[in-house]
């Protein structure tokens, strides 16, 4: 089964700061959450930061693991 994922990124002096915003069953529910959102205070100043992510139930991501991009080289 395929889910989308609604997130909002903004950078803000040198960081990236995200939030998920909803998970939804189709990508026209996605369009619709994030024109939503868009008019909502704090959205209307960064409307580009919105991004739809399709996913997969009982899928794994991340199975390498990750590195922090907080500091170059650490794990």
């Amino acid at each position: 089964m395929k889910l989308y994922l609604v997130e909002h990124t903004i950078k803000i002096n040198g960081f990236s700061e995200g939030k998920i915003m909803g998970v939804v069953s189709d990508k026209e529910k996605a369009e619709e959450l994030i024109k939503d959102y868009q008019k909502k205070k704090g959205f209307k100043k960064y409307k580009e930061g919105f991004r739809i992510k399709k996913m997969e139930i009982d899928k794994s991501y991340h199975k390498k693991g990750f590195k922090s991009w907080y500091k170059k080289g650490v794990e």
